[in-house]
């Protein structure tokens, strides 16, 4: 008997398959999900609202480990799946859950070709179809957590200095056209426990923060990070910060005294808001001298006779360093980050096995972890083939990395892909 794998969106589907025959039991049996209505009530005959299912719901594709895709897209799931009732198809990115570029085309181009590294432009053409595609985990990676395996960790606290964590450089006023002050860039160290507090050490990459501002809260939901209310964060005594980084050749930091006495807290703050402009290496790519880097953080308290002592967890492991969250991640990568554990199904392949039904498909871009580049060469790719989609969703769950994507968006990457587009951005 063939083995045969079904995805969450299926078992949706055929229950979905089961209330379109039970609203509509003399319709069509080939059609029938088209034609079916269901209508929600509050009160005898006063409807809430009436849906086609066909239409207003729909079935998804998703990433999966490796060599799930094969199994799960055999002709008999296939045709599984399309019996079903569902019509029209979504398309989910698991690689923007896992802070990881998308290779969506396995042809393109590196910044730093004869390295095989930097930021990563797919092709807008390939001789073969597209059957498989994969991410590219990020070795600036500044998120502990992240939304598919989790399995990666923060470069911010992983007790190596020759690591570190870079933010976008779209967001930097190179490309937005705004002062960075508007777009403040932010490492979040979240304790298991509140701690008590008076100091910090910050070892500095390049480029680094040349104003920055340093805070503590106190909220129970990790979500808050994202909706920032006012009040929300407060100012340490000593919270605001200017000047250089320390590179002495032995350096272990910056320590930063942030209060006289030991404040009590399970939140930090680091807000950034003017950089050095400066790159490690030297460098004809802009990218490389724009936004804020950090090779290694510690927070905890100075004792009376100036002993630091450090109540951060440091290791290269997701479950055993503190958690840090961040505003955003550098997408510059190596030949050599492939994830191969996590595939993406083909664009080709999707369009070519049915599953669209020949309708429009919701189709997904790189956001966070990615560039505006490579984002509007896959939607050129899609055009110059005639395959039909009706949106594009920026992105994967933004939300779950704690980002304002509209703002952000809007006023960074978003406006990098219009000017590209020589399109015009929509207004908020």
């Amino acid at each position: 008997m063939s083995r045969r794998i079904f995805p969450a969106a299926l078992c949706c589907a055929l229950l979905l398959s089961s209330l379109t025959r039970a609203v509509n039991p003399q319709g069509d049996q080939n059609n029938q999900s088209s034609h079916a209505i269901v209508t929600v009530t509050y009160a005898p005959g006063h409807p809430a609202h009436r849906c086609v299912p066909s239409h207003a719901l729909g079935a998804g594709i998703d990433g999966a480990s490796k060599g799930t895709l094969d199994l799960q897209l055999s002709p008999q799931n296939i045709q599984a799946m399309l019996s079903a009732g569902f019509k029209s198809l979504t398309y989910r990115l698991r690689t923007e859950l896992a802070n990881e570029v998308w290779h969506w085309n396995p042809n393109g181009s590196w910044s730093d070709a004869q390295n095989r590294q930097g930021y990563w432009v797919s092709e807008i053409n390939s001789d073969t179809p597209i059957s498989l595609s994969y991410g590219y985990r990020l070795p600036r990676r500044g998120n502990t957590v992240d939304q598919a395996i989790d399995d990666g960790y923060s470069r911010i606290d992983d007790g190596d200095e020759q690591t570190f964590w870079k933010s976008n450089p779209y967001l930097d006023r190179e490309f937005t056209g705004e002062p960075n002050s508007l777009h403040p860039q932010w490492v979040v160290i979240e304790f298991p426990k509140p701690e008590k507090i008076n100091a910090l050490r910050i070892l500095w990459g390049k480029p680094f923060a040349e104003k920055y501002r340093i805070q503590y809260g106190d909220f129970g939901d990790v979500s808050d990070i994202a909706l920032n209310p006012r009040g929300m964060w407060r100012d340490f005594p000593t919270s605001v910060f200017v000047g250089g980084a320390d590179y002495q050749p032995k350096s272990k930091g910056q320590l930063l005294r942030v209060s006289k006495d030991r404040i009590t807290t399970r939140w930090l703050r680091i807000l950034m808001t003017e950089s050095s402009r400066t790159s490690e290496e030297p460098s004809h790519d802009v990218r490389d001298a724009t936004g804020f880097a950090i090779r290694e953080l510690s927070a905890g308290y100075q004792d009376s006779k100036d002993r630091f002592h450090d109540r951060m967890h440091h290791a290269a492991d997701r479950k055993r360093q503190t958690i840090i969250h961040v505003s955003s991640t550098d997408s510059w990568h190596r030949e050599p980050d492939l994830d191969e554990n996590t595939e993406q199904v083909g664009l080709d392949r999707i369009y070519a096995n049915g599953l669209t039904n020949n309708l429009p498909m919701l189709v997904p871009t790189g956001l966070l972890f990615d560039t505006p580049e490579n984002a509007t060469n896959e939607i050129r790719y899609l055009r110059a083939r005639g395959y039909k989609f009706d949106y594009v969703e920026l992105g994967e769950e933004p939300d779950g990395n704690h980002v304002r994507a509209r703002r952000t968006w809007k006023r960074g990457m978003d406006a990098a892909i219009c000017k590209l587009f020589e399109a015009t951005p929509a207004a908020e």
